[in-house]
């Protein structure tokens, strides 16, 4: 693969991406923008507008006599939506407004508004603004294409129903947010968005059809190729030059570019140039998703199409569509033999146009099956990386679709013009049938694997080993030719010395491997060759079986040499994409979500995951936005627990969002845990989410004080309130939990038999279940049956994280909880140092020294609390000094939302935690805050790394 250009923009663009992962580069130029709420008087130019706002450009920014120049875009929203329909494209206007910073992702998975804002060129917006001065001059050309924009918008609204409409309107203007919703969502979770973007297939049917059209009108070929150029250049300015535009139309006018200067078009090195182009216009494109996509898809098809189709050639053949899937098609002789293509030569009439008419649509599938596997395996890690899942059938569910897509852009142009409105009724038909299948497809078992984010040393592998196939196809290959050259020269080089020059030369010019009818038909002439050279030497059989004999072993090897490079290829495939879908992060972790003025805590072991908690009345659709992403970049499908503390908006109505659309987001509770207040009190306070976890088909179980549940990793203990309580306050009468994580697996009935606990009785197993499982056990008594804290096997030094969740507790329910935490101290010492005394006696005589002095120091830890979840947000009602005394926290994590308007933290409680010496981190300056247990010790960090 001699494409020097290529390898070179290529070079220049991973440059550029591990240059702005070292450097850590924040998106947004926030340090050249004023500060979120300061009034700004802003002056530039109109770039784009809609409905309520417009975009403007070559920025100068005024804000208390301080001057910002910034070089790129800002997006505007008017308060007098009228005005905006009197400006125009290009205008230098003055307007005045309060200027804010787009929102970053404070949690893992969550959508990064301010990174996907900054690869669209857009580093800020500004709120209220109202127009001051416009100058009268503007670009005449570019609003005469606004205005027929608007036009043909109109147009298809008239011809279409709402959805169709709102689906042809982003697949022939770009207006992506016109497209309707569920539309959206079924393609993206079928695998078919794509369809959608504005790429190959309109460059096919606009820029190509010109051109042509131009040629057999009779113009020259510069002058057809100008007409394409130009055409599509009008469409760009348009449709707004999207990424997935501006590559399209510039591999075109590279292609256009080629027939002018008289070369040939290659286009490895075309979409090479145009990637090194746009990322060094604008660097914040490495990380936007549809520059990533588009590029990604175009490389596939150059790169791994060849590697599945099998057809050993590298051009251009074919066009590329809208899928970016070469629909070049295959010859007969590929796919059927030489043989087969010779028989079917003495064919007549119309079976001869059958039989090749029908391999050829045999061709078609194999040449789309191969460019739609090599875009889907090329753009995998990217499709992880932001969507955390794989529509598993996606690539049978293209090959049903992409074939139809030129008559659903044929109609819908056709139907732009008056009078051939009824050539949408076609596109109808095609869409109301995309959804169809799209619907049935997803109903299949599997139909979305969620994996979730994959790390980056993943993805470095998964591409190297892509790369060791595509090289080795290419070796494969040359070595291949290199032979049968050799053994063809050997045999038709009868003494002419410069036979070989010449047979050289032309096998350059031609291919060495021209058809597979040239290759065959040679065998066997050599292979009659030879029979009848043996049959001049001996008249007799043996040696003409001999000479077949050897050239079908010729045969057989060649075919095994073939199969062998397909079977290590296949387990080359397979092994990488093992290793980029295998889930390697299955240590035990906590994570305090940045919910807002609200609580979500997410709690993963080895086991599963258990949700405490989720809710906010800052932020909306929590549930959708926050929790169901994160779920899902972690690769979580399932929650076998969801505990609720209290009916309070901002601990529950995430969980309620979560009920109502889980079976859409292919996430599903086993079992909801509800405070254990009295019967008349449940239906009332918690109505709402009874009704939806019977919708849902999820069992509600109520739990008090003593309960306990387990896992191989985890231990919960319920610490208030106490049955059938008579609270009033929904925030006294919070569920509390003492929650124990653990690195490694504990084997709880193994580790409680060792226990010297009076009567004994029966096996922890026998109540909680057998390692591994999950269940709810009631202790009975307060003290609790089995405790023993640390355990034997779970060995010295190992990790175990232990924190305390408080929901809004406070007054009277803070007061039982803090008795509680004393009650559980002073028995968890009791329990230790009579478990530690046990084990002491079976093993003293062959225990050293040092083990002994080991147990010694895990007997005086007794009970611990690593991390206090401060309750109800850090109201200064709550978490008073008796209870800190009690709890003795290392350290205290606060989740409260951004200048709320509680005023929580509040100081007094933050100077209790200081007074205790407890250091306090609070989710308005981390964002989501994740503690993970190790081995070799728990880690805390904070998603914004801000501290």
């Amino acid at each position: 693969m001699r494409r020097p250009l290529f390898m070179a923009c290529l070079c220049l663009v991973i440059v550029l991406a591990i240059g702005r992962i070292l450097t850590g580069a924040d998106t947004g130029d926030a340090g050249v923008l004023p500060p979120d709420g300061s009034p700004v008087r802003i002056t530039g130019r109109i770039d784009t507008r809609t409905s309520e706002t417009i975009i403007l450009k070559s920025i100068s920014i005024i804000q208390n006599d301080l001057k910002y120049s910034y070089s790129g875009k800002l997006q505007c929203e008017l308060t007098n939506t009228q005005e905006v329909q009197s400006l125009r494209l290009g205008q230098h206007i003055v307007l005045e407004g309060f200027f804010s910073h787009f929102d970053a992702a404070t949690n893992h998975g969550e959508f990064d508004v301010r990174a996907y804002s900054a690869g669209k060129g857009i580093g800020g917006r500004v709120r209220k603004a109202q127009v001051l001065a416009a100058e009268e001059d503007y670009s005449f050309l570019r609003e005469k294409l606004f205005a027929f924009r608007r036009r043909l918008h109109d147009r298809l609204a008239k011809v279409f129903p709402e959805k169709e409409a709102s689906v042809m309107q982003t697949l022939l203007l770009g207006e992506k947010e016109e497209l309707d919703a569920e539309v959206k969502a079924l393609y993206q979770r079928n695998g078919i968005a794509h369809i959608l973007s504005i790429s190959g297939l309109h460059i096919t049917l606009l820029g190509m059809g010109c051109y042509r059209l131009l040629k057999r009108l009779g113009a020259p070929v510069r002058v057809a190729a100008a007409g394409g150029a130009m055409t599509l250049l009008l469409y760009g300015m348009m449709v707004g030059m999207s990424v997935s535009a501006s590559r399209a139309i510039g591999m075109y006018l590279l292609q256009m570019l080629g027939i002018f200067v008289g070369r040939t078009y290659d286009m490895l090195t075309g979409v090479g140039l145009l990637a090194a182009l746009l990322v060094l216009q604008q660097p914040e494109r490495l990380g936007d998703v549809s520059f990533l996509m588009s590029f990604g898809a175009v490389l596939g098809i150059c790169l791994l199409t060849p590697v599945f189709a099998g057809d050993g050639r590298e051009d251009n053949a074919g066009v590329e569509t809208a899928s970016g899937v070469v629909a070049g098609l295959l010859t007969v002789t590929d796919i059927l033999g030489d043989s087969a293509y010779e028989r079917n030569k003495y064919r007549e009439g119309w079976r001869k146009v059958v039989y090749e008419r029908l391999w050829r649509m045999v061709s078609a599938l194999k040449s789309g099956f191969a460019a739609s596997a090599g875009v889907i395996l090329f753009t995998l890690p990217i499709q992880l990386w932001f969507f955390y899942e794989i529509p598993v059938y996606s690539v049978l569910l293209n090959l049903l679709v992409l074939p139809f897509m030129s008559v659903v852009m044929a109609g819908g142009i056709l139907s732009l013009i008056p009078g051939l409105g009824i050539a949408g009724t076609v596109d109808c038909l095609i869409l109301w049938w995309y959804e169809w299948i799209c619907e049935r497809f997803g109903e299949l078992p599997g139909a979305v694997w969620c994996v979730g984010r994959p790390a980056k040393w993943q993805m470095v592998i998964y591409y190297s080993g892509l790369f060791v196939l595509i090289i080795g196809r290419n070796y494969a290959e040359k070595w291949k030719r290199q032979r049968l050259y050799a053994a063809y020269v050997a045999e038709n080089n009868h003494g002419d010395g410069h036979h070989a020059e010449r047979e050289r030369q032309r096998r350059e010019t031609r291919g060495v491997d021209d058809s597979v009818r040239g290759r065959k038909r040679e065998s066997n002439r050599k292979k009659m060759q030879h029979s009848d050279r043996y049959s001049e030497i001996c008249p007799t059989r043996w040696r003409h079986v001999l000479a077949n004999f050897w050239y079908t072993w010729q045969g057989v090897m060649t075919y095994r040499n073939g199969v062998m490079c397909r079977i290590v290829a296949a387990m080359i495939l397979v092994l990488i994409v093992g290793l980029l879908t295998g889930n390697f992060d299955r240590g035990s972790r906590v994570t305090f979500l940045d919910v807002g003025q609200g609580d979500g805590i997410v709690v993963e072991t080895g086991q599963g995951a258990y949700l405490f908690d989720c809710g906010s009345t800052s932020r909306r659709k929590i549930g959708e936005y926050v929790l169901k992403p994160y779920l899902k970049s972690r690769g979580i499908q399932s929650l076998r627990g969801v505990f609720v503390s209290h009916p309070d908006e901002d601990h529950m109505n995430g969980i309620l969002e979560l009920l109502e659309n889980g079976g859409e987001w292919g996430i599903t509770v086993e079992q909801m845990f509800l405070p254990a207040i009295t019967e008349a009190e449940r239906r009332e306070a918690f109505e709402k989410l009874l009704v939806a976890a019977e919708y849902a088909g999820v069992p509600v179980s109520y739990i008090k004080c003593g309960d306990e549940i387990r896992d191989s990793r985890l231990r919960l203990r319920c610490l208030h309130p106490e049955e059938n309580t008579t609270l009033a306050d929904a925030n006294a009468y919070s569920e509390c939990f003492y929650v124990e994580v653990f690195a490694k697996a504990v084997k709880w009935g193994a580790a409680e038999g060792m226990e010297a606990s009076g009567e004994g009785g029966r096996a922890a197993s026998e109540v909680y279940g057998e390692n591994g499982s999950f269940a709810v056990g009631v202790t009975g008594e307060r003290t609790g049956h089995g405790d023993t804290g640390e355990r034997k096997n779970f060995g010295v030094g190992a990790g175990k994280l232990s924190i305390l969740l408080t929901g809004d507790v406070e007054g009277e329910g803070e007061q039982q909880l803090t008795q509680e935490l004393q009650t559980l101290k002073t028995l968890r010492v009791a329990q230790e140092s009579q478990a530690l005394q046990n084990v002491r006696k079976l093993q003293e005589s062959q225990e050293p020294r040092e083990q002994q002095e080991l147990w010694e120091s895990r007997r005086q830890g007794g009970f611990k609390v690593d991390i206090l979840k401060v309750a109800h947000h850090g109201s200064g009602y709550s978490t008073s000094s008796e209870f800190l005394a009690a709890a003795g926290p290392a350290a205290a994590i606060i989740s409260c939302g951004r200048n709320n308007s509680y005023g929580h933290p509040h100081a007094a409680t933050l100077q209790r935690l200081e007074d205790a010496k407890v250091p306090w981190y609070l989710t308005t300056d981390y964002g989501a805050l994740t503690v993970t247990v190790d081995s070799h010790g728990n880690r805390l960090q904070g998603y914004l790394r801000r501290k």
